[in-house]
C-alpha cells in the first residue's frame, strides 16, 4: 500500500485530495489545525491525522517524530498549507505577522519535508508537491508574506529536483479555487487592505474557478510523467496547455527546454553574444 502525507489535509483542496486517494487505495497521513474540518475523515479506514499548527515549529518535530515512531514509510508529500493575511502594504503590516506568514506559507513547510525526507520510501523515486500562487511573472500588492513564500517554494522545487536524484519535486498553481481560504480575507479583521476585499467578492460573484478536479488531475499527471518531465518546474493548472490534444507538444517542449516553467530573469540574453 502506498502513502501519501498531506499538510493541511483540513483545507478543501487537501480534504479533496485525501478522499480521492483513500478511493485509490493510498493511505493517508494528514495534518489538520482544526478537527471540524476533518470530521468526514474521521471513520475513513487506512487514514491517520495528527493535529499539527504550522505557526508553531515544536508542531512540525511532534509530528515528524511521530511519523518516525509508527514506523511510516511514505511515497507521495503534498502541502496544501496556505494563510492569506497579512493583507495590507508591506509597510502597514505588522513584521512580527508579516513574518510569522513567511513562515507558515514557506518555510515550515520546508522544515516538514527536511524532517520527513529520511522516512521516504527509498526504493522508488517519491512525489514533493507544493502549491504555488501569484506573483511570480507580476507585483502584487497587498499580500507580499504569502506570494513571496510561494516564489521561495518554487525556487527551492528547482533547487531540491538538482540536489536529489530519488525526489520529483514540483509546484502546482491551482488558480483561483472557490475555498475556504478566501474566507481569511474577507474576515480579516483590520489586516485586509478594502481593495483585496473588494477583489475576493468580486472573484467570487464572477463564479469564474478553477475546479478541484483539475487540481487533482494535473498533480496525477505529474506524478505519471515524473522527474524527468515534472522534477524542478512550476505549473499552472488553468493557464498551461496540459489537456487533450495540447498535452504532447507541450510535453515535447519540457524535455527540450530545460528552462521552461522555472523562474527566469526575462530576455536575460539580451545583448549577450
Amino acid at each position: 500500500m502506498k502513502t501519501v502525507v498531506i499538510l493541511s489535509v483540513s483545507s478543501d483542496i487537501g480534504l479533496y485530495m485525501a478522499k480521492q486517494y483513500l478511493a485509490q487505495g493510498y493511505r493517508v497521513i494528514g495534518t489538520y489545525r482544526t478537527k471540524k474540518h476533518i470530521m468526514p475523515l474521521l471513520d475513513q479506514k487506512n487514514c491517520i491525522l495528527f493535529p499539527c499548527d504550522f505557526a508553531n515549529p515544536n508542531d512540525v518535530t511532534k509530528f515528524a517524530s511521530a511519523i518516525k515512531q509508527r514506523k511510516i514509510v511514505w511515497d507521495v508529500f503534498i502541502s496544501c498549507t496556505g494563510y492569506l493575511l497579512p493583507a495590507l502594504p508591506f509597510f502597514e503590516c505588522n513584521i512580527d505577522q508579516w513574518i510569522e506568514s513567511v513562515h507558515i506559507n514557506g518555510l515550515e513547510q520546508l522544515r516538514t519535508l527536511h524532517a520527513l525526507y529520511p522516512y521516504r520510501n527509498k526504493k522508488t523515486i517519491s512525489d514533493v508537491v507544493y502549491f504555488a500562487g501569484s506573483g511570480a511573472n507580476s507585483a502584487v500588492k497587498n499580500i507580499t508574506a504569502y506570494a513571496i513564500s510561494k516564489i521561495i517554494l518554487m525556487k527551492m522545487c528547482e533547487y531540491l529536483d538538482a540536489e536529489n536524484e530519488d525526489l520529483n519535486v514540483f509546484i502546482v498553481g491551482p488558480g483561483w479555487t472557490k475555498t475556504k481560504i478566501h474566507q481569511q480575507l474577507l474576515q480579516g479583521q483590520g489586516r485586509v487592505a478594502k481593495e483585496k476585499i473588494e477583489q475576493t467578492k468580486a472573484q467570487i460573484a464572477s463564479h469564474q474557478t478553477a475546479s478541484l478536479e483539475e487540481v487533482f488531475e494535473c498533480i496525477e499527471w505529474l506524478r505519471q510523467e515524473g522527474k524527468s518531465l515534472a522534477g524542478g518546474r512550476n505549473f499552472s493548472v488553468v493557464y498551461d496547455p496540459w489537456r487533450g490534444r495540447t498535452r504532447p507538444s507541450l510535453m515535447k517542449a519540457l524535455r527540450t527546454d530545460p528552462h521552461m516553467y522555472k523562474l527566469r530573469r526575462h530576455k536575460n540574453s539580451f545583448m549577450q553574444p
